[in-house]
């Protein structure tokens, strides 16, 4: 059976995450110029509520799956780690059938409450997404327990592909039609591209389970299915209501925002253009970078879990201070680059689409601010799936709750504020990130006491993030005496980053221990 070493692992879901954010960027880009702000805030009004639905069906089953396959190898018990996946799979149908019925049900109820009532039919073409997403996350636990991560990375692809291909074509022909047609094509776009993944990683299963005999050979024995499948359910409650708030933030900025800026005076197009320009450009920049996290956060969890397991807490300590280090590397000079940098990267990206002067400057306001979110959804990201991996899930729980209730009241009093209106969206959103991901590392470090040298963990990549907008900014200026924008932009920051890499292992900011940690990571064999 053919497994993934961490580093490998890490490596195969960064490389799917990195060209899926860059596709993604190549779809909402050119999307967000089709559809206009104000059809972007459309998109905005009616996707936080299919993410919620997501979160709700899929995110907590791939990590309890995972979590539980990957427990079940440690002991050898091939059976037990198979019906796991079974039982998954039964629990998972009725509940994401279940959801897609209740959003087909109340679609026009839901729109009628965010004040756009003919957004429903976008609600119809995007529910049965939900169904098919939901078999793919209890796949997806079930590769990822196996440490075989190559499915979910073609999967990503194949998602961003044909969201890419198909949704960008609908949304162009249907936007003629005015807005809420074009976000309609979008999201259609999105329900094809998770059916056809839905059909591929069902066909990967099969070919899996052809020319893997002997890990479906196992001693046939008694077992509760019913046990089993109350013990999978009472897992997935804490891991779906962490899961499910951070949608959830999307989802009151979606109900919030409109009508908070309703009542200052604004009408519907230009507070939709303001939800637009936040969620659907600057959110979209800023998560970019992310990939990185988002990866670890998908790749730890079964090789924590397993050594968790057989009580390997070692292990877990190095890997937790390896994590973090690539985390700090990735996400602080991103953090510099978004906060000096902001203008060029709108222009980048976004050349041409904004009417006036007040949207680019509003936008590179909104990007700058929100450039400190990147270190904080990274370190979340990261702390959840770390504290579910040992079976803290109801942490991330609490944190995230907490975290909630502070967002809300500054969301309020910010967005209410006329100087600030959507500005105080992005506030409240870092002040809770922040909160929430504070609790969840401060938390795991008492559980897990895992090494971190703050001098090589911080000061070193603090100083080479520095070192490389600096690298940026005099390259860019030097070239721009000779050759044009975008190839300027182009080649300085590929030079500020190639310097960036070489100086990391000149400072050798990786131990011997590290590399021990990644490279030769032994574990038993499986039966």
């Amino acid at each position: 059976m053919k497994k993934h070493s961490f580093i490998a692992g890490t490596i195969i879901l960064s490389i799917s995450a990195i060209i899926c954010k860059i596709l993604s960027a190549v779809y909402k880009i050119p999307l967000a110029n089709i559809l206009t702000p104000q059809g972007m805030g459309i998109y905005y009004i009616v996707f936080p509520i299919y993410s919620l639905l997501l979160a709700l069906v899929s995110s907590s089953f791939t990590v309890v799956v995972s979590r539980n396959v990957s427990s079940a190898i440690a002991k050898f018990d091939n059976f037990l780690a198979y019906n796991i996946f079974k039982s998954s799979m039964s629990l998972q149908l009725y509940l994401s059938c279940g959801c897609c019925i209740i959003l087909c049900a109340f679609s026009k109820v839901i729109a009628r409450l965010q004040g756009f009532t003919n957004v429903f039919f976008c609600y119809l073409v995007i529910a049965p997404a939900i169904i098919f997403v939901g078999i793919n996350s209890v796949l997806k636990g079930f590769f990822q327990g196996l440490k075989n991560m190559l499915p979910s990375a073609i999967t990503q692809v194949i998602d961003q592909l044909f969201k890419l291909g198909i949704g960008f074509t609908l949304a162009t022909i249907l936007s003629r039609k005015g807005a809420v047609f074009g976000a309609l094509g979008a999201f259609l776009g999105v329900t094809i591209g998770e059916l056809i993944t839905c059909l591929f990683f069902i066909f990967y299963f099969f070919i899996f389970k052809k020319h893997n005999h002997e890990f479906f050979i196992f001693n046939q024995r008694k077992l509760n299915i019913s046990r089993l499948k109350k013990k999978i359910f009472k897992q997935t409650i804490p891991l779906t209501i962490s899961s499910i708030i951070m949608p959830m933030l999307l989802v009151i900025d979606s109900f919030l925002i409109i009508n908070i800026l309703k009542t200052m005076g604004f009408n519907n197009v230009f507070a939709s253009g303001l939800l637009g320009l936040n969620s659907g450009i600057v959110s979209s920049l800023i998560f970019l970078p992310t990939a990185v996290a988002v990866s670890l956060s998908m790749v730890i969890i079964p090789y924590i879990s397993y050594s968790a397991t057989i009580k390997d807490y070692l292990s877990i300590q190095f890997k937790t201070g390896v994590i973090f280090k690539i985390v700090l590397l990735v996400c602080l000079p991103s953090f510099f680059i978004f906060t000096f940098f902001s203008p060029a990267i709108i222009k980048l990206f976004y050349n041409g689409m904004f009417e006036g002067v007040y949207d680019f400057n509003l936008t590179c306001s909104l990007l700058t601010i929100s450039s400190i979110n990147i270190l904080y959804l990274s370190f979340l990201q990261v702390s959840t799936s770390l504290l579910q991996a040992i079976s803290k899930a109801y942490i991330p729980v609490v944190s995230l709750s907490f975290a909630l209730i502070f967002k809300v009241v500054f969301e309020v009093f910010l967005v209410s504020n006329p100087y600030l209106n959507i500005t105080g969206a992005v506030i409240s959103n870092s002040v809770c990130y922040l909160v929430s991901s504070f609790i969840n590392i401060f938390y795991f470090k008492k559980q897990i006491r895992f090494n971190f040298s703050f001098k090589k963990c911080f000061i070193f990549p603090l100083l080479l993030s520095l070192g490389l907008v600096i690298i940026i900014f005099l390259t860019y200026k030097l070239l721009s005496l000779f050759i044009s924008f975008l190839p300027c932009a182009i080649i300085s920051t590929c030079v500020g980053l190639i310097l960036y890499i070489i100086f990391i292992f000149v400072f050798r900011i990786f131990t011997k221990d590290d590399y021990k940690t990644i490279f030769n990571y032994k574990e038993q064999k499986v039966n």
